[in-house]
């Protein structure tokens, strides 16, 4: 079994179900409702049909029959080695070459705007020591 998180000793033992098949699958709580929707139902649900049980979850941590018992054979697999995640419908997106190219660019604006933002406090403090007053730590 995966281990519980340490602070969360008295989380209901369904919600810990809903988090650690979460975690296994590497899918979003609300995904976990949407495969569970579909395994039990037969039927892939729209996103209005899932929320109203997944609001009870959040709110009042109520875990609807179809998403406990999908969490149980889903960490039943995984504990006995046997969990395909494909299977269950889940596929891993793959990297493309669009997408290693706008991440470059994200992380080329990300050390720009950082850039930026230390010689633009750099610039500030050499300004204002020469106008004799002070408005950085430690001297307020």
């Amino acid at each position: 079994m995966l281990k519980a998180m340490p602070f969360d000793e008295n989380m209901p033992e369904d919600v810990q179900h809903v988090l650690d098949t979460a975690a296994v699958l590497e899918i979003t709580e609300f995904q976990v409702f949407h495969l569970a929707y579909a395994k039990w139902y037969g039927e892939v649900p729209g996103d209005s049909v899932i929320e109203p049980f997944f609001t009870g979850y959040m709110f009042r941590e109520i875990v609807p029959p179809w998403v406990r018992q999908f969490t149980r054979f889903v960490l039943d697999l995984y504990e006995t080695g046997r969990l395909d995640p494909r299977k269950l419908g889940i596929e891993k997106i793959k990297l493309t070459q669009e997408m290693w190219s706008r991440g470059k660019r994200y992380i080329l604006i990300l050390v720009m705007v950082m850039t930026s933002l230390i010689v633009l406090g750099e610039f500030a403090s050499d300004i204002i020591k020469h106008l004799g007053v002070c408005y950085f730590p430690p001297c307020y």
